[in-house]
């Protein structure tokens, strides 16, 4: 049995069970990275409870809820402290996994012999070459496996197992869904299992200008409100996670990228111009990150060193955005000087993902628009016949042969005297007004799932002006505009006062008299 543990997301428990998968006592052949490759990882609960709840704070001031209620979700205190210590419990076996490892399998009975170490280049090789061997079979098997269709992949993700063809199927659509293009081994090795599209949502985010500007009560600082492609991830998860722990906090991570400047640096970056080392951008930008090292370390997750040069930062952000810097030298020998660009291969790459990433977004939102909102509920058959009442008589002297027990003549006269009253209507939701019927039974009320969604269409079309937010009402009935409305004033209550402001006639928009439905 052998095991090559890198010390990246599985401590030395983990460890010990994949090894014991394998029943029969054969010796293990175990290699264990000597430090963790991405950097040590806190090992204080406290600190980490405290940076968490601090992220989420940030998330929720950039969202414009409130920061107390924001920074929490449905989690007891008990069990959020739980999850902190666990935290730090694998953090301190994942950075110190050489001995922790070595230390449990000795006190489960095993004795280590050595035979390498570190400095062996022989074995440093080998280990490279089945690395690459394990990477090219599974690239292989995932080019290679069936297409199917995004209903099979949704069904797959609710089953507890999936056999291994069935896992390079369902990687397979993910990548061909995310990237937009045929799945070959060379981009399945440049996905490296979902972070290089990661990396491009990250890198389209931060590209995007910011909505508009705010400032907070508390301090007088004005900060830049994120994207409607970010701030719309951090509020579905706090919609449908309910535990803090869940959130992605993603418009803290832009935030933290534009206060560094990232985003005018990339804009140029992006344009084809090249830096220097020296570049005023780019010492501003170090300055900041030294200053705030402590949250660069927790919102985006690398260390930056007290001797931090510009360039080296600059390339670490961007190789986060899944992009790469390269140079050319300029000027006479000795007095050459190095100018940095983005490589245009990735660069090309990234912004055709981008563009697939819009459209996949647009074509979503047409099929909302364009889709029935409400199936009918109520619906009765128009040719149907009357029910037939049994006579009073026919209790205790029923028919034996199962004749028809309907008294036409008795039929006739209740008939009329119910006139219009029993004749039958065909009702939809919400049902039109029809005077020779009885009142329809009420509608039942919009699922939160499909009320939500709505919500975000129409914020959507708030920020494209007044005729995207009619043609949106447009395709809605009066009912359902009204509930939309009234769930944006619970989430969004500025959103809405803004569009009171720009749309003065807008409640009246929600009436069908005044804005027809379509359709």
């Amino acid at each position: 049995m052998f095991g090559v543990f890198h010390g990246v997301s599985q401590t030395a428990t983990e460890c010990a069970q994949q090894l014991y998968r394998y029943r029969p006592k054969v010796p293990f052949h175990i290699w264990v990275a000597p430090r963790p490759p991405f950097g040590y990882k806190d090992t204080n609960a406290s600190k980490i409870k405290e940076r968490l709840l601090q992220t989420n704070e940030m998330t929720a001031f950039l969202l414009r809820i409130d920061r107390e209620t924001g920074k929490r979700g449905a989690e007891k205190d008990w069990a959020l402290d739980a999850y902190c210590q666990i935290m730090a419990n694998r953090h301190y076996s994942l950075n110190n996994l050489r001995d922790d490892l070595r230390s449990l399998l000795t006190e489960m009975g095993n004795t280590f012999i050595y035979v390498g170490n570190d400095s062996d280049p022989q074995s440093l090789e080998s280990l490279k070459a089945a690395a690459q061997a394990l990477d090219s079979a599974h690239n292989s098997a995932v080019a290679k496996a069936k297409n199917i269709s995004l209903s099979e992949y949704r069904a797959r993700q609710s089953k507890d197992y999936l056999d291994p063809n069935e896992i390079f199927e369902c990687e397979k659509f993910r990548i061909s869904d995310s990237y937009g293009i045929e799945v070959t081994e060379s981009l399945v090795e440049m996905d490296k299992g979902g972070r290089l599209i990661r990396a491009i949502a990250g890198l389209e985010a931060i590209l995007a200008p910011p909505e508009e500007s705010f400032t907070d009560p508390k301090t007088g600082q004005t900060y830049p409100t994120p994207p409607t492609i970010v701030t719309q991830k951090d509020r579905t998860e706090r919609d449908n996670l309910p535990l803090c722990i869940d959130w992605g906090n993603y418009s803290a991570r832009w935030l933290a990228r534009f206060n560094l400047g990232l985003h005018q640096i990339l804009k140029r970056l992006v344009r084809g111009e090249e830096f220097t080392a020296d570049d005023s951008t780019l010492l501003k930008m170090r300055e900041i990150a030294i200053h705030c090292a402590a949250q660069v370390k927790a919102i985006l997750g690398f260390t930056i060193p007290g001797d931090c040069k510009p360039i080296w930062l600059l390339a670490i952000m961007l190789e986060q955005l899944g992009l790469k810097l390269t140079f050319r030298k300029q000027g006479k020998r000795g007095q050459q000087v190095k100018l940095f660009s983005l490589s245009k291969e990735e660069l090309e790459f990234a912004m055709h993902v981008i563009a697939h990433r819009v459209e996949k977004r647009n074509q979503k939102e047409n099929r909302t628009y364009y889709a029935p909102q409400t199936p009918a509920v109520y619906s009765v058959n128009p040719n149907q016949q009357p029910v037939s009442v049994p006579p009073p008589d026919a209790i205790g002297n029923s028919h034996c042969q199962g004749e028809d027990t309907t008294d036409e003549s008795r039929g006739a006269e209740e008939q009329r005297s119910r006139g219009v009253e029993e004749s039958f209507c065909i009702i939809s939701f919400p049902p039109a007004p029809l005077p020779s019927c009885s009142p329809a039974p009420e509608p039942p009320p919009t699922d939160r799932i499909t009320l939500l969604h709505c919500v975000e269409i129409l914020r959507s079309g708030i920020s494209r002006g007044v005729d995207a937010i009619k043609g949106i009402l447009k395709r809605w009935q009066s009912d359902l505009r009204w509930e939309t409305v009234l769930e944006l004033e619970a989430i969004a209550a500025n959103e809405l006062r803004l569009v009171e402001s720009q749309v003065p006639e807008f409640y009246a928009l929600l009436n069908e008299e005044v804005l027809p439905m379509e359709g």
